[in-house]
């Protein structure tokens, strides 16, 4: 028994070290996976930063608004209509220039390619038509969704801005001033409406810069393009020029605003019963129509025949 004990221990070391190793591998290769499947949607979000950072490099290249002549008085009234629609990129120039060319040109080839494979039985006059509608949305669209954008943006500004003057008064009523009250309330109108806080960092940026806040809530009034916001931007020069309490001339400019934003919605209300008019004439009461008469036309048509 005693000339057996190191070939039972020499055989329980291998099976301690084997376990070991089988131990060891099992956790390694789980840790592998592991690290595997977080590089997998990590490697896909490089792909797509990649290819979006190329096309962004690209647009910003080949669609330069210096290339197509877009300067001066046209650039800043072009840049301020994007601003008003909610378009904050940099670059926004130049896409705004690459999907009008995109439009125009892709637009008329489809028209072109739909007449000569679908419409092949089709008069030259139909295909002409077909590819004047095609061009004509192609050089219209752009600023009719530029235009559209911009008035779903104001209604958002002023469902949004009274919010805002609330957040104003809770910050001056706590004692900060009106560069740390803005500041302090873009983080939260971002959440609330993004256009809108996205358009007080730019406010913020332009305080650090250097430029005096009377003229940067200018800029912001400008970008807005809302009356509330202009009357807010004058309230505040008057307020400051005069030495008055600011906290004083928001809290009256809030409860005018929070008045008009109910008489707004008062307003609305008050219109949906004439908008119900159409959809009532034109398909509820034909419906009640036909099940009121069908029995007694039935019945007719029985009695007669």
């Amino acid at each position: 028994m005693f000339e057996s004990s190191p070939a039972l221990i020499a055989l329980m070391a291998f099976a301690a070290v084997t376990g070991l190793v089988f131990v060891a591998g099992q956790y390694f290769t789980r840790e592998i996976r592991v690290q595997q499947r977080i590089a997998a949607p990590l490697q896909g979000h490089r792909r797509i930063t990649g290819f979006l950072e190329g096309f962004d490099s690209i647009v910003t290249k080949y669609f330069d608004e210096k290339r197509f002549k877009v300067e001066g008085v046209a650039r800043s009234k072009l840049r301020l209509e994007l601003y008003r629609a909610g378009f904050f990129h940099p670059n926004a120039i130049n896409y705004y220039i690459f999907w009008r060319l995109c439009l125009v040109v892709v637009l008329p080839l489809i028209a072109f390619t739909i007449a000569q494979v679908l419409l092949t039985d089709r008069s030259a006059l139909v295909k002409f038509g077909l590819l004047a509608v095609c061009t004509v949305l192609g050089v219209l669209g752009p600023d009719a969704y530029i235009s559209r954008r911009k008035d779903r943006s104001l209604q958002e500004y002023s469902s949004a801005f009274p919010d805002f003057l609330d957040l104003m008064v809770v910050c001056a009523d706590a004692g900060l001033g009106l560069e740390a009250s803005l500041a302090r309330i873009s983080g939260e109108m971002v959440k609330r409406c993004r256009g809108l806080g996205m358009n007080l960092l730019l406010l913020g940026a332009e305080t650090r810069a250097g430029r005096s806040t009377i003229d940067a809530l200018a800029s912001l009034s400008d970008r807005l393009g809302l009356d509330e916001a202009r009357s807010f931007v004058a309230t505040l020069r008057q307020s400051i020029e005069l030495g008055s309490d600011i906290g004083d001339a928001l809290r009256v400019f809030s409860d005018e605003m929070r008045d008009k934003r109910l008489l707004r919605a008062e307003e609305r209300a008050n219109q949906l019963p004439v908008k119900m008019v159409i959809p009532l004439g034109a398909f509820i009461f034909p419906v009640i129509l036909l099940v009121v008469g069908l029995p007694i036309a039935v019945r007719l048509m029985v009695v007669m025949k």
